[in-house]
């Protein structure tokens, strides 16, 4: 059984052109990896965007997954 964790969703637009850095967490939530990534993905699909999922506290220090869907 995976454990709870935090992770941090970050959106950005295709045609954003800042970095990951300047853009805002969108959404925070608790839940295992598996469950994370199916929230990205779908996040994805929704607003047609890029999705940085990151775990922990500080999502700015974070290596993070990308998704694009």
């Amino acid at each position: 059984m995976e454990t709870q964790a935090q992770f941090n969703f970050q959106v950005k637009s295709r045609k954003d052109t800042r970095e990951w850095e300047n853009i805002e967490v969108y959404y925070r939530t608790y839940c295992n990896r598996n469950t994370a990534i199916r929230y990205a993905r779908r996040i994805s699909k929704i607003f047609k965007s890029e999705i940085r999922l990151t775990q922990g506290v500080n999502p700015f220090r974070a290596n993070g997954t990308y998704i694009r869907e």
